[in-house]
């Protein structure tokens, strides 16, 4: 994939976020024990992760890598980055330890994580690095005293369109320049979304077909209508865009259009699954593992969605509100397992008949809080209940 074949392997073949580029491999320089840690956030594909892995190999440092959402405990935290905080490598060579997706720790106070990094912060002979999509999330403010926030942006759209034209160039591809412009605009700002876009596009055979009438629109209709989860599964596999692609397109289509929040919620829960396995194999580049994402989403999310007038669309939101959405999603996700547990019904049960009134009671104060010691809920879902008590009373 042309993602993977032209990561940028020095810091000056990146585009965009010059300033935040500056600035992190001056920190890591003048870094010494006791300085606070760095934190970079902005949406996801902007270059963080990236930025990170190269700044290591200019300063000549070894990188602790870590998804802080696949640790979400002091425990498994400690087992993974302890070593790397209170020690120097063999030869005397400083670590970098890098955390991605700390918006991703949550559960019950998140289970004494992110007190963890902060005492780390404070302990380490090495520097810390995070990153985050979310800059509004409660692990950001939590750790906002003890960091440096370092603000990635989508880079120009010029930026973009020539960079990817460059890439066409060098394979020897052709894609119109009013399409490139087109993918430009809908990756707001992600260039892997906009690389796996043009890439995909310049791969189809030219039978003539107009831009705004894809066949991968068609089949995601088509998918969207199904009513059987063999017929979704044949729609899928007409869809030859990435696996994130697909996953993000699919999202995008579920979140505008108008599901109830129960379906909503269903639907999120699937497409949470399908995005942690497309993340697991991008990670571990088992590409095998990509023929069990369409038989996810056909027997799983396609008997949630299926034949109620869900249509494709692009992406309307902001991201930030995108991922405001994600998020509480996962709070009524996580609110509704609690209920069942707790009150010995189903999850279905909870989430459809019960949830609704509990988060109407959510507006008195008192009740908020007996609902948050009795279900063990952590602090962050004060702020959820206190906004959802007040918008549905």
């Amino acid at each position: 994939m042309w993602v993977e074949k032209y990561r940028p392997r020095r810091l000056e073949e990146m585009i965009g976020n010059e300033h935040a580029r500056t600035m992190l491999v001056g920190w890591l320089k003048k870094w010494k024990e006791g300085s606070k840690a760095v934190i970079l956030l902005g949406p996801p594909g902007t270059g963080k992760t990236t930025l990170v892995h190269l700044a290591a190999k200019e300063c000549g440092m070894n990188l602790v890598d870590l998804n802080a959402s696949d640790a979400r405990t002091k425990e498994k935290l400690s087992r993974r980055i302890g070593e790397a905080v209170s020690t120097t490598s063999l030869f005397g060579e400083r670590i970098l330890i890098f955390l991605d997706e700390i918006d991703g720790l949550s559960g019950r106070a998140d289970y004494g994580a992110v007190e963890f990094i902060k005492q780390a912060i404070k302990a380490t002979r090495n520097p810390i690095v995070m990153a985050a999509n979310d800059p509004d999330s409660d692990q950001v403010e939590k750790l906002s005293d003890v960091s440096i926030p370092l603000w990635f942006r989508p880079p120009p759209p010029r930026e973009m369109e020539l960079y990817v034209r460059s890439i066409l160039e060098r394979e020897g591809k052709r894609v119109p320049r009013d399409t490139v412009a087109r993918y430009v605009t809908s990756s707001r700002g992600d260039i892997r979304h906009l690389m796996n876009s043009v890439q995909s596009h310049s791969e189809r055979p030219e039978d003539g077909y107009k831009d705004n009438d894809l066949p991968e629109v068609q089949a995601l209709n088509s998918f969207f209508d199904a009513t059987e989860s063999k017929v979704a599964l044949q729609a899928l596999r007409l869809v030859s865009t990435p696996p994130m692609e697909k996953v993000r397109s699919i999202f995008g289509s579920v979140v505008n259009s108008g599901l109830s929040p129960s379906d909503l919620s269903n639907s999120l829960e699937v497409l949470s699954r399908a995005d942690m396995l497309v993340g697991r194999i991008m990670k571990t580049q088992e590409w095998r593992q990509l023929r069990y994402l369409d038989g996810l989403l056909a027997n799983e999310l396609s008997p949630v969605i299926g034949g109620r007038g869900v249509r494709y669309r692009e992406e309307r939101l902001s991201w930030p509100l995108q991922l405001r959405v994600w998020n509480d999603s996962k709070k009524v996700r996580e609110l509704a397992r609690r209920l069942a547990t707790g009150f010995g019904t189903s999850r279905r049960s909870a989430s459809t008949h019960d949830l609704p009134y509990i988060l109407c009671m959510c507006g008195n104060k008192r009740f908020r809080r007996d609902l948050i010691r009795r279900l063990e809920l952590d602090e962050g879902f004060d702020k959820f209940l206190t906004k959802e008590g007040k918008e549905m009373v």
